[in-house]
């Protein structure tokens, strides 16, 4: 009978901590700074900056006076720019797509507006004012077309500097659809 009751304790034991481990990973935090979060040698805007964190990065630590101590790697985040959210939790993953850019041409977009660097794309397959997330530029919202024979996975980012986008030239990346 003690046999049982210790087996059944050690038992407990175990999913008490296989729980709390799932619990601990389920609140994960996310960075959510769009230009990507500053990881500093110490708390303060005027610390040496160790490295940058793209944007929707998993991050742990402990929070004291605004300042996150990561968990796992030196240095310190703005606590501000976290959450438990993910930041696209609600966007729909629309895949990987062929990404290219263009420049000032003195024309307004497809839509009637002028284009805005940081704001305009240019999509065949979406709705205009439809905002997706790109990874690794951000948030764009479609206020353009393009040629009809790039197909339906892809996107035309405006950058108005014509070698800026020769620089860019055409990559692959992932696509989020927001709202």
């Amino acid at each position: 009978m003690r046999k049982i009751i210790l087996i059944m304790a050690v038992i407990d034991i175990i999913l008490i901590a296989m729980i709390t481990g799932m619990i601990m990973q389920a609140n994960a935090e996310y960075v959510t700074a769009q230009e990507g979060l500053r990881i500093r040698a110490e708390p303060g805007t005027s610390a040496e900056v160790l490295e940058v964190l793209p944007f929707r990065s998993e991050v742990s630590g402990e929070i004291e006076e605004g300042w996150m101590r990561l968990e796992g790697r030196e240095g310190y985040v703005c606590a501000r720019y976290v959450s438990v959210e993910d930041p696209l939790e609600d966007a729909q993953l629309l895949g990987t797509w062929r990404v290219t850019a263009y420049a000032e041409t003195g024309y307004c977009c497809a839509n009637g507006n002028y284009p805005a660097t940081g704001h305009t794309i240019a999509c065949n397959s979406l709705p205009f004012g439809t905002e997706v997330y790109i990874e690794g530029v951000g948030f764009r919202t479609v206020e353009d077309r393009g040629p009809g024979w790039l197909g339906s996975e892809w996107c035309d980012l405006y950058l108005g500097d014509y070698w800026e986008c020769v620089l860019w030239g055409s990559q692959n990346r992932r696509v989020w659809k927001v709202g």
